[in-house]
């Protein structure tokens, strides 16, 4: 095992300090590789240290300024910090385009984009995001998961049904909720899949269970609309 996995295995295990301590030896020992610059950026990120991230990564960019991974970094950044506008001014570029990214960081960088998007409201071109980072990636959980809850919110539950059958073998609770959701919403019980998903990750759980009172609430309003147009 290289100095550069020992540090992520170190990381991914819970040893984040240990990790983040063996990825600045790494890039001591490795000062020309963007990549292991990348790799320390999204362990700063993922604790929250925001600050030595952002020193990071501008100290990285000066050295290597059309790095893919490296403005993949300085987006996520942004959008850890809730600054969308800037993470989407940083994202966009790697989506299409001539400094477009390539492979899986293509498909990182669309669903980067959609959630930025689905963050603001703009639940159109936050689909249209998603769909891509999906088409380009189909075995990410993470895209299609997004994909279906953006069809939820735009009312189109067969499309979000259908968005996620293929997926149902994955023993994957955010998936489960997610079909559960959309099954509840087109009229069906989708009761077992959400019991599925407490039971997987109760936690995740209790965090979207609103969701299902906010679509039921949709689901009466709905009904009473139509009630009293046919009473009109």
């Amino acid at each position: 095992m290289t100095a550069h996995d020992d540090a992520i295995e170190q990381f991914n295990h819970g040893e984040q300090e240990a990790g983040i301590q063996a990825a600045v030896r790494d890039i001591d020992a490795h000062p020309h590789d963007a990549s292991r610059y990348s790799v320390l950026a999204t362990m700063l990120i993922t604790v929250r240290a925001y600050d030595q991230a952002t020193t990071l990564i501008t100290r990285a960019l000066g050295l290597f300024p059309d790095n893919p991974e490296l403005r993949y970094s300085w987006g996520l950044l942004a959008y850890t910090q809730q600054d969308l506008q800037d993470a989407l001014a940083r994202l966009l570029p790697l989506t299409s385009g001539p400094a477009a990214a390539s492979g899986s960081l293509r498909a990182d960088a669309d669903y980067m984009v959609a959630l930025c998007y689905n963050d603001l409201g703009q639940s159109a071109r936050a689909l249209a995001f998603a769909m891509t980072a999906h088409d380009l990636n189909p075995s990410a959980r993470d895209a299609v998961v997004l994909m279906a809850n953006i069809l939820l919110a735009l009312g189109e539950f067969k499309a979000a049904v259908d968005a996620l059958e293929p997926y149902l073998d994955q023993n994957d609770a955010h998936i489960d909720f997610a079909y559960g959701m959309a099954l509840t919403a087109s009229g069906r019980d989708g009761s077992a899949y959400l019991d599925a998903a407490k039971q997987a990750d109760p936690a995740a759980f209790a965090n979207q269970s609103s969701q299902i009172h906010d679509i039921a609430r949709f689901l009466k309003l709905g009904q009473t609309d139509t009630e009293d147009s046919q009473d009109a």
